[in-house]
């Protein structure tokens, strides 16, 4: 970016500048998934528990799947994870996210931050890449605490500024780079 709120390149009729935008003004929610003990609960075969080491660099993986029982899943009905909530992990490889995927509406979570209930139309995507840029990964690591295991707070992010273009420009740029990696 040249300055605070013009990016240096911009698809032709983008004129308007980027707002700087604290998290909490984006959701409603931004909140912890379940912080405790879940070990008791684990099953062979469940309800899927989306944990830290299922997301890496944008993305979730499923290479190592932990599954939880009946009685354990419906004690979280409250912390559901929704189709397009945003998750963060929030200690060890602090700071990497992804998007919620349809196929995991409604899944259970261990010790990630969720980013849920947008407050306007807003591109998932779009925020789930500007948390992989070196910008947001050097300001992450001005708020992340401990130093053994780092750890991060969901009060501090509710405070995290992002760059914040027009809903338009949001989905264009998620296009162009959804097909630019293809």
């Amino acid at each position: 970016m040249t300055d605070k709120t013009m990016p240096a390149l911009r698809f032709r009729g983008f004129y308007v500048a980027w707002e700087q935008r604290k998290l909490d003004t984006i959701f409603k929610k931004i909140r912890n998934a379940f912080v405790g003990t879940a070990t008791p609960y684990y099953v062979d075969r469940g309800h899927f528990y989306l944990e830290s080491n299922n997301i890496k660099n944008g993305q979730i993986n499923r290479d190592t799947e932990v599954f939880i029982n009946d009685v354990f899943y419906n004690q979280q009905t409250d912390k559901l994870l929704h189709t397009g909530d945003i998750v963060m992990v929030q200690s060890g490889h602090v700071g990497h996210t992804a998007v919620i995927p349809s196929e995991l509406n409604e899944t259970a979570a261990h010790a990630l931050i969720v980013f849920t209930n947008y407050k306007e139309a807003t591109d998932p995507f779009f925020l789930n890449y500007q948390f992989q840029t070196y910008k947001a990964k050097r300001k992450l690591e001005t708020i992340t605490t401990g130093n053994t295991i780092k750890h991060i707070l969901s009060s501090a992010m509710k405070e995290f500024f992002v760059d914040y273009p027009s809903f338009k420009e949001q989905k264009k740029l998620v296009h162009y780079s959804n097909n630019s990696t293809t």
